[in-house]
């Protein structure tokens, strides 16, 4: 499954000679022989650009450029197409993919012309493995600063994404002292479920 190699060239190029690219394409060999968990995220630096997404802006380095030559061609060409692969290969059902970044970014732009952190409000993505498809839940106000509709927590997503994966999310762990926490505090968000 790790000799991305034995795959067909036109396959490569589909998901693009980036390290994101071809470690979605590794990711996919890795559902094929029965992995059950993969993590892929952007490499620090990916695709001739430095920092992934983290797009405050760097070395007086305008981040616009950035993101339309660099980050988003390369997402826009390889998120869809292993959703695709996975669905032509029969394995979407029965693989959660779950896209999201860390917390989302100020409405305004900042004088590097980039974003700095804002948990207030941002986007993540469910595909397969139980969700509803072409489904979106929520939305912003106008800025992209606030939840309009809907507002979605992080526990929410984990608990959502353990229920997914057959764990009830009121299931406990218990630390070294043997106290009992819960693996999510959050709710199931039932709209997304197919």
């Amino acid at each position: 499954a790790f000799d991305i190699s034995a795959e067909p060239v036109a396959v490569r190029e589909r998901y693009g000679r980036t390290t994101y690219g071809q470690s979605c394409l590794l990711a996919r060999r890795l559902v094929e022989a029965g992995a059950a968990f993969i993590n892929v995220y952007f490499a620090p630096q990916i695709g001739g650009c430095e920092g992934g997404w983290d797009t405050h802006g760097f070395r007086d380095k305008p981040m616009y450029p950035v993101m339309k030559n660099h980050l988003l061609p390369i997402t826009d060409k390889t998120l869809p197409t292993l959703i695709l692969d996975l669905e032509e290969r029969g394995l979407l059902d029965s693989t959660l993919i779950f896209w999201a970044g860390e917390f989302g970014r100020t409405p305004k732009i900042n004088n590097l012309s980039g974003r700095d952190h804002w948990p207030q409000c941002y986007t993540v993505l469910f595909a397969g493995g139980g969700v509803k498809k072409g489904f979106v839940f929520g939305s912003s106000d106008s800025k992209g600063a606030f939840p309009a509709t809907d507002p979605v927590r992080p526990e929410d997503l984990s608990a959502t994404f353990f229920h997914l994966m057959g764990i009830n999310p009121s299931t406990e762990i218990k630390n070294n002292f043997n106290r009992p926490f819960p693996i999510s505090t959050g709710k199931v968000i039932d709209q997304i479920i197919a």
